[in-house]
Protein backbone atom coordinates (compact mmCIF):
# COMPACT_ATOMS: atom_id res chain seq x y z
CA UNK A 1 0.00 0.00 0.00
CA UNK A 2 1.43 3.22 -0.99
CA UNK A 3 0.01 6.78 -1.08
CA UNK A 4 1.43 9.96 -3.62
CA UNK A 5 -0.48 10.47 -7.15
CA UNK A 6 -1.95 14.08 -7.87
CA UNK A 7 -5.32 15.25 -7.21
CA UNK A 8 -6.92 18.09 -9.39
CA UNK A 9 -10.04 19.77 -7.03
CA UNK A 10 -12.06 22.67 -8.27
CA UNK A 11 -15.18 24.07 -6.70
CA UNK A 12 -16.52 21.33 -3.95
CA UNK A 13 -19.16 22.07 -1.87
CA UNK A 14 -18.46 20.87 1.36
CA UNK A 15 -22.35 19.62 2.06
CA UNK A 16 -22.44 17.71 -1.45
CA UNK A 17 -19.02 16.40 -0.97
CA UNK A 18 -19.88 14.69 1.85
CA UNK A 19 -22.90 13.50 1.53
CA UNK A 20 -24.09 10.35 2.65
CA UNK A 21 -25.68 7.10 -0.05
CA UNK A 22 -29.38 7.25 -0.17
CA UNK A 23 -31.34 3.42 -0.51
CA UNK A 24 -32.42 4.63 -4.30
CA UNK A 25 -28.90 5.28 -5.47
CA UNK A 26 -26.74 3.68 -7.93
CA UNK A 27 -23.57 3.12 -6.10
CA UNK A 28 -21.47 0.67 -7.84
CA UNK A 29 -21.71 -1.92 -11.13
CA UNK A 30 -25.37 -3.73 -11.02
CA UNK A 31 -25.87 -1.60 -8.50
CA UNK A 32 -25.15 -3.79 -5.65
CA UNK A 33 -22.97 -7.32 -5.02
CA UNK A 34 -25.46 -9.51 -6.86
CA UNK A 35 -24.57 -6.86 -9.83
CA UNK A 36 -28.85 -7.54 -10.83
CA UNK A 37 -28.69 -4.02 -12.13
CA UNK A 38 -32.47 -3.02 -11.48
CA UNK A 39 -33.80 -0.15 -9.14
CA UNK A 40 -37.82 -0.01 -8.71
CA UNK A 41 -38.38 3.69 -10.11
CA UNK A 42 -40.83 4.96 -12.20
CA UNK A 43 -39.13 7.52 -15.71
CA UNK A 44 -40.32 10.83 -13.86
CA UNK A 45 -37.19 11.59 -14.11
CA UNK A 46 -36.40 14.40 -11.46
CA UNK A 47 -34.43 16.94 -12.71
CA UNK A 48 -33.17 19.00 -16.10
CA UNK A 49 -30.78 17.16 -17.89
CA UNK A 50 -27.00 17.64 -18.80
CA UNK A 51 -23.79 16.72 -20.36
CA UNK A 52 -20.15 16.72 -20.29
CA UNK A 53 -17.67 16.48 -22.17
CA UNK A 54 -14.81 14.60 -20.71
CA UNK A 55 -12.85 14.41 -24.62
CA UNK A 56 -11.41 11.10 -24.34
CA UNK A 57 -13.32 7.09 -24.27
CA UNK A 58 -15.69 5.93 -20.81
CA UNK A 59 -15.23 1.98 -20.87
CA UNK A 60 -16.57 1.97 -17.64
CA UNK A 61 -20.02 2.15 -15.54
CA UNK A 62 -21.06 5.56 -13.88
CA UNK A 63 -21.68 5.47 -10.16
CA UNK A 64 -24.22 7.37 -8.76
CA UNK A 65 -25.02 8.57 -5.23
CA UNK A 66 -24.73 10.97 -2.31
CA UNK A 67 -25.90 13.73 -4.88
CA UNK A 68 -22.69 13.19 -7.26
CA UNK A 69 -22.37 11.26 -10.28
CA UNK A 70 -18.36 9.85 -10.87
CA UNK A 71 -17.16 8.30 -14.24
CA UNK A 72 -13.48 7.00 -15.29
CA UNK A 73 -11.91 8.06 -18.54
CA UNK A 74 -9.30 6.55 -21.27
CA UNK A 75 -7.56 10.31 -20.20
CA UNK A 76 -6.55 9.09 -16.31
CA UNK A 77 -9.27 10.68 -14.59
CA UNK A 78 -11.79 10.19 -12.44
CA UNK A 79 -14.44 12.76 -12.60
CA UNK A 80 -16.92 13.81 -10.10
CA UNK A 81 -20.18 15.55 -11.11
CA UNK A 82 -23.06 17.01 -9.72
CA UNK A 83 -25.39 15.10 -9.97
CA UNK A 84 -28.45 17.71 -10.36
CA UNK A 85 -26.83 20.27 -12.07
CA UNK A 86 -23.86 18.64 -14.35
CA UNK A 87 -20.97 20.53 -12.46
CA UNK A 88 -17.23 19.14 -12.48
CA UNK A 89 -17.14 19.21 -8.66
CA UNK A 90 -13.51 17.77 -8.99
CA UNK A 91 -11.23 15.06 -10.74
CA UNK A 92 -8.87 13.11 -9.87
CA UNK A 93 -5.46 12.14 -12.06
CA UNK A 94 -3.77 8.74 -12.32
CA UNK A 95 -1.06 6.91 -14.34
CA UNK A 96 -3.20 5.23 -16.56
CA UNK A 97 -6.77 5.12 -18.30
CA UNK A 98 -9.57 4.81 -15.75
CA UNK A 99 -11.72 1.81 -17.14
CA UNK A 100 -12.84 0.15 -13.82
CA UNK A 101 -16.31 1.20 -13.13
CA UNK A 102 -16.15 3.11 -9.67
CA UNK A 103 -17.64 2.04 -6.46
CA UNK A 104 -19.31 4.43 -3.71
CA UNK A 105 -19.43 3.22 0.09
CA UNK A 106 -21.44 4.45 3.27
CA UNK A 107 -19.07 7.27 4.04
CA UNK A 108 -18.97 8.76 0.41
CA UNK A 109 -15.66 7.82 -0.50
CA UNK A 110 -15.37 5.95 -3.79
CA UNK A 111 -12.87 2.93 -4.70
CA UNK A 112 -12.03 2.46 -8.39
CA UNK A 113 -9.01 0.57 -10.28
CA UNK A 114 -6.50 2.26 -12.88
CA UNK A 115 -4.76 0.44 -15.84
CA UNK A 116 -1.34 2.28 -13.85
CA UNK A 117 -1.89 -1.31 -11.66
CA UNK A 118 -3.26 0.66 -8.69
CA UNK A 119 -6.57 0.90 -6.78
CA UNK A 120 -7.31 3.81 -5.49
CA UNK A 121 -9.46 4.83 -2.54
CA UNK A 122 -10.66 8.42 -2.72
CA UNK A 123 -11.97 10.47 -0.60
CA UNK A 124 -15.79 12.59 -1.48
CA UNK A 125 -13.89 15.75 -1.63
CA UNK A 126 -11.23 14.08 -4.11
CA UNK A 127 -8.35 13.26 -1.70
CA UNK A 128 -6.24 10.20 -1.90
CA UNK A 129 -6.83 7.85 1.22
CA UNK A 130 -5.16 5.25 -0.25
CA UNK A 131 -3.91 3.20 -3.40
CA UNK A 132 -2.45 -0.28 -3.47
CA UNK A 133 -0.93 -2.04 -6.31
CA UNK A 134 -2.43 -5.28 -7.56
CA UNK A 135 -0.55 -5.71 -11.05
CA UNK A 136 -1.53 -5.25 -14.88
CA UNK A 137 -3.92 -2.88 -16.25
CA UNK A 138 -6.90 -2.83 -13.91
CA UNK A 139 -10.18 -3.08 -16.00
CA UNK A 140 -12.09 -4.90 -13.03
CA UNK A 141 -15.05 -3.43 -11.76
CA UNK A 142 -15.11 -2.59 -7.99
CA UNK A 143 -17.44 -4.59 -5.69
CA UNK A 144 -17.72 -3.12 -2.01
CA UNK A 145 -19.11 -5.97 0.21
CA UNK A 146 -21.10 -5.60 3.07
CA UNK A 147 -18.51 -5.53 5.03
CA UNK A 148 -16.65 -2.95 3.61
CA UNK A 149 -13.86 -4.97 2.24
CA UNK A 150 -12.88 -4.26 -1.59
CA UNK A 151 -13.23 -7.40 -4.45
CA UNK A 152 -11.21 -6.15 -7.16
CA UNK A 153 -9.63 -8.20 -10.32
CA UNK A 154 -6.20 -7.64 -11.84
CA UNK A 155 -4.86 -7.92 -15.40
CA UNK A 156 -2.66 -10.27 -14.35
CA UNK A 157 -5.28 -13.28 -13.69
CA UNK A 158 -5.55 -12.59 -9.95
CA UNK A 159 -8.50 -11.61 -7.67
CA UNK A 160 -8.00 -9.24 -4.48
CA UNK A 161 -9.71 -9.09 -1.63
CA UNK A 162 -8.56 -5.45 0.15
CA UNK A 163 -9.22 -3.70 2.94
CA UNK A 164 -11.04 -0.60 3.24
CA UNK A 165 -9.66 1.50 5.62
CA UNK A 166 -6.06 0.60 4.47
CA UNK A 167 -6.05 -0.90 1.27
CA UNK A 168 -4.27 -3.53 2.85
CA UNK A 169 -4.62 -7.37 1.11
CA UNK A 170 -6.67 -9.25 2.94
CA UNK A 171 -6.20 -12.52 0.74
CA UNK A 172 -4.84 -12.32 -2.99
CA UNK A 173 -6.34 -15.58 -5.05
CA UNK A 174 -4.16 -16.42 -8.44
CA UNK A 175 -5.30 -18.42 -11.10
CA UNK A 176 -1.66 -18.83 -12.27
CA UNK A 177 -2.40 -17.73 -15.45
CA UNK A 178 -1.44 -14.82 -17.32
CA UNK A 179 -4.82 -13.65 -18.64
CA UNK A 180 -6.31 -10.56 -17.34
CA UNK A 181 -9.45 -10.64 -14.71
CA UNK A 182 -12.00 -8.01 -15.81
CA UNK A 183 -14.88 -9.14 -14.88
CA UNK A 184 -16.39 -8.19 -11.43
CA UNK A 185 -16.53 -10.21 -8.67
CA UNK A 186 -20.04 -10.87 -7.52
CA UNK A 187 -21.60 -11.58 -4.15
CA UNK A 188 -25.07 -12.81 -3.83
CA UNK A 189 -27.53 -12.71 -1.15
CA UNK A 190 -28.35 -16.76 -0.47
CA UNK A 191 -24.34 -17.71 -0.32
CA UNK A 192 -22.24 -14.34 0.83
CA UNK A 193 -19.24 -16.31 1.33
CA UNK A 194 -18.78 -17.05 -2.46
CA UNK A 195 -17.42 -14.83 -4.88
CA UNK A 196 -18.29 -15.40 -8.36
CA UNK A 197 -15.81 -14.50 -10.97
CA UNK A 198 -14.50 -15.08 -14.33
CA UNK A 199 -11.12 -14.63 -16.45
CA UNK A 200 -10.07 -14.49 -20.08
CA UNK A 201 -8.97 -17.47 -19.48
CA UNK A 202 -12.29 -19.19 -19.98
CA UNK A 203 -13.06 -20.37 -16.47
CA UNK A 204 -15.65 -19.09 -14.18
CA UNK A 205 -14.55 -19.69 -10.43
CA UNK A 206 -16.32 -19.62 -7.12
CA UNK A 207 -14.06 -18.06 -4.28
CA UNK A 208 -14.41 -18.45 -0.93
CA UNK A 209 -14.88 -14.69 0.39
CA UNK A 210 -13.15 -15.37 3.92
CA UNK A 211 -10.08 -17.11 2.76
CA UNK A 212 -9.47 -16.84 -0.58
CA UNK A 213 -10.00 -20.11 -1.08
CA UNK A 214 -10.70 -21.55 -4.84
CA UNK A 215 -14.38 -23.90 -4.45
CA UNK A 216 -15.18 -24.82 -7.74
CA UNK A 217 -14.40 -23.98 -11.31
CA UNK A 218 -16.17 -23.76 -14.89
CA UNK A 219 -14.78 -23.66 -18.12
CA UNK A 220 -17.25 -21.91 -20.42
CA UNK A 221 -14.81 -22.47 -23.91
CA UNK A 222 -14.60 -18.89 -23.92
CA UNK A 223 -12.90 -16.34 -22.82
CA UNK A 224 -14.50 -12.23 -21.93
CA UNK A 225 -15.34 -10.02 -19.55
CA UNK A 226 -19.03 -10.86 -18.64
CA UNK A 227 -19.81 -10.74 -14.92
CA UNK A 228 -22.16 -12.45 -12.85
CA UNK A 229 -25.71 -11.64 -12.16
CA UNK A 230 -26.54 -13.75 -8.92
CA UNK A 231 -30.06 -14.71 -7.91
CA UNK A 232 -30.79 -16.68 -5.09
CA UNK A 233 -28.58 -19.95 -5.98
CA UNK A 234 -28.07 -19.46 -9.60
CA UNK A 235 -25.48 -17.11 -11.36
CA UNK A 236 -25.68 -15.68 -14.25
CA UNK A 237 -22.74 -15.75 -16.93
CA UNK A 238 -22.07 -14.96 -20.42
CA UNK A 239 -18.78 -16.15 -22.74
CA UNK A 240 -17.36 -15.36 -25.93
CA UNK A 241 -18.51 -19.49 -26.64
CA UNK A 242 -21.91 -17.14 -27.49
CA UNK A 243 -23.55 -18.75 -24.64
CA UNK A 244 -25.57 -17.31 -21.17
CA UNK A 245 -24.56 -19.85 -18.61
CA UNK A 246 -26.69 -20.21 -15.20
CA UNK A 247 -24.56 -22.33 -12.42
CA UNK A 248 -25.62 -23.33 -9.17
CA UNK A 249 -23.33 -21.00 -6.62
CA UNK A 250 -22.74 -23.07 -3.96
CA UNK A 251 -21.60 -25.94 -6.32
CA UNK A 252 -20.30 -25.13 -9.78
CA UNK A 253 -22.93 -26.73 -11.30
CA UNK A 254 -23.84 -25.85 -14.70
CA UNK A 255 -27.88 -25.92 -14.92
CA UNK A 256 -28.60 -24.87 -18.05
CA UNK A 257 -27.08 -22.68 -21.00
CA UNK A 258 -28.57 -20.55 -24.38
CA UNK A 259 -26.96 -19.71 -27.24
CA UNK A 260 -27.62 -16.27 -28.14
CA UNK A 261 -25.72 -16.59 -31.68
CA UNK A 262 -23.55 -14.08 -30.51
CA UNK A 263 -20.37 -13.25 -28.50
CA UNK A 264 -21.49 -11.99 -24.22
CA UNK A 265 -19.22 -9.44 -23.39
CA UNK A 266 -21.79 -7.70 -21.53
CA UNK A 267 -23.58 -8.70 -17.90
CA UNK A 268 -26.87 -9.65 -17.30
CA UNK A 269 -29.64 -8.42 -15.66
CA UNK A 270 -32.51 -9.65 -13.69
CA UNK A 271 -35.69 -8.79 -11.95
CA UNK A 272 -38.85 -10.42 -11.24
CA UNK A 273 -38.07 -14.34 -12.34
CA UNK A 274 -36.75 -12.87 -15.76
CA UNK A 275 -32.64 -12.47 -17.20
CA UNK A 276 -31.99 -10.03 -19.18
CA UNK A 277 -28.79 -10.17 -22.15
CA UNK A 278 -27.50 -8.80 -25.07
CA UNK A 279 -25.42 -10.27 -27.29
CA UNK A 280 -22.82 -9.00 -30.31
CA UNK A 281 -22.91 -10.94 -33.56
CA UNK A 282 -26.92 -11.85 -33.15
CA UNK A 283 -27.07 -7.99 -32.45
CA UNK A 284 -30.01 -8.76 -29.86
CA UNK A 285 -31.37 -8.28 -26.50
CA UNK A 286 -32.70 -11.60 -24.78
CA UNK A 287 -35.68 -11.70 -21.71
CA UNK A 288 -34.72 -15.09 -20.56
CA UNK A 289 -37.30 -17.49 -17.88
CA UNK A 290 -34.69 -17.91 -14.57
CA UNK A 291 -35.26 -20.74 -14.44
CA UNK A 292 -34.74 -22.48 -17.78
CA UNK A 293 -33.49 -20.37 -20.00
CA UNK A 294 -36.79 -20.53 -22.55
CA UNK A 295 -36.80 -17.33 -24.31
CA UNK A 296 -39.68 -14.51 -23.26
CA UNK A 297 -38.82 -11.68 -26.03
CA UNK A 298 -36.22 -10.77 -28.01
CA UNK A 299 -35.33 -7.17 -29.61
CA UNK A 300 -33.07 -6.81 -32.45
CA UNK A 301 -33.46 -3.15 -34.12
CA UNK A 302 -30.05 -1.80 -33.84
CA UNK A 303 -27.74 -1.17 -37.08
CA UNK A 304 -24.60 -2.56 -35.34
CA UNK A 305 -23.99 -4.79 -32.23
CA UNK A 306 -25.48 -4.50 -28.75
CA UNK A 307 -21.93 -4.91 -26.22
CA UNK A 308 -23.42 -2.34 -23.76
CA UNK A 309 -25.19 -4.07 -20.44
CA UNK A 310 -28.91 -3.99 -20.16
CA UNK A 311 -29.84 -2.03 -16.81
CA UNK A 312 -33.50 -2.10 -15.51
CA UNK A 313 -36.13 0.40 -14.22
CA UNK A 314 -39.67 -0.88 -13.10
CA UNK A 315 -40.56 -0.36 -16.74
CA UNK A 316 -37.71 -0.34 -18.65
CA UNK A 317 -34.76 -2.19 -19.79
CA UNK A 318 -31.58 0.58 -20.92
CA UNK A 319 -29.17 -0.94 -22.94
CA UNK A 320 -26.21 0.73 -25.42
CA UNK A 321 -25.14 -0.05 -29.02
CA UNK A 322 -22.14 0.37 -31.40
CA UNK A 323 -24.95 2.72 -33.53
CA UNK A 324 -24.62 4.87 -31.24
CA UNK A 325 -27.70 5.04 -28.86
CA UNK A 326 -29.04 4.07 -25.88
CA UNK A 327 -31.67 1.74 -26.71
CA UNK A 328 -34.98 1.64 -24.21
CA UNK A 329 -37.09 -0.86 -24.09
CA UNK A 330 -40.03 -2.19 -21.83
CA UNK A 331 -39.09 -4.17 -19.71
CA UNK A 332 -42.19 -6.85 -20.19
CA UNK A 333 -42.87 -6.98 -23.78
CA UNK A 334 -39.31 -5.27 -25.25
CA UNK A 335 -40.87 -3.29 -27.50
CA UNK A 336 -38.88 -0.08 -28.16
CA UNK A 337 -39.83 3.03 -26.21
CA UNK A 338 -37.19 5.09 -27.61
CA UNK A 339 -33.70 5.42 -28.95
CA UNK A 340 -31.66 8.13 -27.20
CA UNK A 341 -28.66 9.65 -29.27
CA UNK A 342 -25.29 9.81 -28.23
CA UNK A 343 -21.92 10.92 -29.88
CA UNK A 344 -20.08 7.03 -30.47
CA UNK A 345 -20.90 3.34 -29.46
CA UNK A 346 -22.36 2.79 -25.78
CA UNK A 347 -20.60 0.15 -23.92
CA UNK A 348 -20.93 1.00 -20.28
CA UNK A 349 -24.44 0.41 -18.78
CA UNK A 350 -26.60 2.93 -17.47
CA UNK A 351 -26.99 4.09 -13.64
CA UNK A 352 -30.66 4.77 -12.98
CA UNK A 353 -30.89 6.99 -9.85
CA UNK A 354 -33.73 7.02 -7.37
CA UNK A 355 -35.47 9.85 -9.43
CA UNK A 356 -35.49 8.42 -12.26
CA UNK A 357 -32.99 9.94 -14.16
CA UNK A 358 -30.31 7.83 -15.96
CA UNK A 359 -26.71 8.66 -16.06
CA UNK A 360 -24.55 6.78 -18.61
CA UNK A 361 -21.88 7.50 -21.46
CA UNK A 362 -20.42 6.76 -24.52
CA UNK A 363 -17.04 4.86 -25.83
CA UNK A 364 -15.29 5.62 -28.74
CA UNK A 365 -16.78 5.30 -33.03
CA UNK A 366 -16.48 2.18 -35.06
CA UNK A 367 -18.20 3.87 -38.30
CA UNK A 368 -16.08 5.24 -41.04
CA UNK A 369 -17.89 8.28 -41.43
CA UNK A 370 -16.95 9.02 -37.56
CA UNK A 371 -13.99 10.83 -35.73
CA UNK A 372 -13.02 11.33 -32.33
CA UNK A 373 -13.42 15.12 -31.24
CA UNK A 374 -17.00 14.09 -29.23
CA UNK A 375 -15.74 11.43 -27.75
CA UNK A 376 -16.58 11.00 -24.31
CA UNK A 377 -19.86 12.36 -23.15
CA UNK A 378 -21.17 11.62 -20.80
CA UNK A 379 -25.26 12.48 -20.10
CA UNK A 380 -27.79 12.77 -17.47
CA UNK A 381 -30.96 11.69 -19.12
CA UNK A 382 -35.00 12.16 -18.39
CA UNK A 383 -37.30 9.46 -19.90
CA UNK A 384 -40.46 11.02 -19.33
CA UNK A 385 -39.53 13.69 -21.94
CA UNK A 386 -38.57 11.12 -24.87
CA UNK A 387 -41.50 8.56 -23.98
Amino acid sequence: MKTGVGVLAFTCIFAVANAQLHAGDWPQFGRSPNFQSFNDVGNDGGHSEWTYNVHDRVVGSPAVGGGKVFVGSDDTKLYCFNQTTGELLWLFATNGAVRSSPALAFDGSVVFGSYDSNVYRVSGDGKLLWNTTIGGQVYSPATIAKDGSVLIGSGIGALYRLAFETGDVIWKFNTFLPYPMNSGPAIGDQYPDIVVVRSYDQNVYGVNFTSGEMLWRVNTNGGGGSSATIVGEMAYIGSWDRNLYAIKVNKGEVVWKFNTQGEIESHPAYHDGIVYVSAEESITVFALNATNGKVLWTYSNSTEEFNGSPSLSRNFVYVGANDHNMHVLDRKTGALKFKFPTCANVFASAAIADNGMVYFACNTATLSSENDQNLGEVYAINPSLHI
